[in-house]
């Protein structure tokens, strides 16, 4: 064992695609882990995503509801989607505000990239904040989604909360609100906090 964390604890003798369906792919790997033993892991491939920070002008941060097949139940998300193949990431933020909300925006800023990682999947979610919004036409009805705008300052509520749980929402709205205390933007007559003033007791 080596406790040089540049170099993987393991060694990848093979590779196999094992399922794949549309932009998702699975590879089973074969794999000698840091002591020798052979090991079997397996790697979900699928596209990078996005999520959209959208703050209109009466403050209100646009939200979806949407049923995830996997949680077999409705979550409050920040719009998102996954970036079709050769599609920028910041073109398939636009498309994610545009179909999940029917909305377009005027000025996009980056907000940084997460990752979403598993013991089977590692995947790149790229985070942008867009002001300036005005309704654009919207594609057909997604049955799986409906559009829930929510106060600002409730969205990070239910942050804390535990109301908005998927990672990527989570991400996406402490990024954007760190970069909001830090002067980067401001809500519509939502003042900054104060900094609090030290005392010094002597």
């Amino acid at each position: 064992m080596t406790d040089d964390l540049t170099v993987p604890p393991w060694h990848t003798i093979s590779s196999r695609l094992a399922y794949a369906a549309g932009p998702v792919s699975l590879f089973e790997d074969r794999t000698l882990d840091a002591r020798g033993q052979p090991r079997v892991r397996h790697r979900l491939v699928e596209p990078d995503s996005t999520r959209v920070v959208a703050v209109d002008d009466d403050g209100l941060v646009q939200l979806v509801w949407r049923w995830r097949y996997q949680l077999g139940y409705p979550a409050i998300e920040l719009p998102s989607t996954q970036t079709a193949p050769g599609e920028p990431p910041l073109e398939a933020a636009r498309r994610a505000l545009a179909e999940g909300c029917g909305l377009a925006a005027k000025v996009w800023m980056a907000a940084g990239t997460v990752m979403l990682a598993t013991e089977a999947a590692a995947q790149p979610v790229h985070l942008y904040r867009a002001a300036g919004l005005h309704p654009t036409p919207r594609p057909a009805p997604n049955p799986e989604l409906s559009a829930s705008p929510m106060p600002y300052q409730a969205a990070l509520a239910a942050v804390r909360t535990g109301g908005v749980q998927e990672a990527g929402s989570v991400a996406g709205l402490l990024r954007t609100e760190q970069d909001r205390l830090a002067g980067g933007w401001q809500i519509p007559g939502v003042p900054l906090p104060r900094s609090p003033r030290l005392h010094v007791v002597r």
